[in-house]
């Protein structure tokens, strides 16, 4: 078992986490583009487009418009955004029961490079508002992964060190920020991944 004595956050990624983004042809389709979902997630937290809308900078609109641009899509601007809005499938299957298997002394909080077309089916749709004890949004927040700010912001509101926040997330560009910053960070995929490293430090209670 790893230092679970030094943990006391348990930091969440939604998405491909907790939330089902399904399989990257979603992606391919967004992006105009093709590759491995690796590549193509190292493309979508490049673009200015999503870092502007996912910062809380531009609407919804402004959105489309500009990312349709970036990678030349011909997509129908209005198509975009219902596909767009409907990307998030759901919670994968045990996702919930999960969260509540953490200990109660551990704080629960959630990091995510997320807007205001996704949040509101986040937190209803999904249920996961009053899941967790903060929330670190990106949109809200006016940063996004894997920038440091986002990172410092989050360590200076919960007030603890980095070595005592454990954080999961899907992208290892952003695991790779959260270790330089001294989190303990992994990289999931799903809620078998997530679960064996909550066990390996001991902070889930079955």
């Amino acid at each position: 078992m790893k230092q679970k004595s030094t943990i006391r956050v348990v930091l969440f990624d939604l998405g491909n986490v907790l939330v089902d983004l399904g399989d990257v042809s979603e992606m391919h389709r967004m992006l105009n583009t093709e590759g491995e979902e690796s590549d193509v997630w190292l493309k979508w937290l490049s673009s200015p487009s999503v870092a502007a809308f996912d910062s809380g900078k531009i609407s919804f609109d402004k959105f489309a418009q500009d990312l349709l641009a970036e990678v030349g899509s011909t997509i129908d601007k209005d198509v975009f955004k219902a596909s767009f809005k409907a990307w998030p499938k759901g919670l994968f299957a045990g996702a919930l029961e999960l969260v509540d298997a953490v200990k109660p002394e551990y704080h629960r909080a959630v990091l995510s490079n997320t807007n205001a077309a996704h949040w509101p089916r986040l937190m209803d749709e999904m249920a996961l508002a009053d899941k967790f004890h903060s929330y670190y949004a990106s949109h809200q927040v006016g940063f996004v992964k894997p920038d440091a700010a986002i990172y410092h912001h989050v360590i200076d509101q919960l007030q603890v060190a980095p070595e005592q926040i454990l954080f999961i997330d899907d992208n290892q560009i952003n695991i790779d920020a959260a270790c330089a910053l001294g989190m303990k960070a992994h990289r999931v995929k799903g809620i078998k991944q997530a679960r064996q490293v909550l066990e390996e430090y001991g902070v889930l209670a079955r």
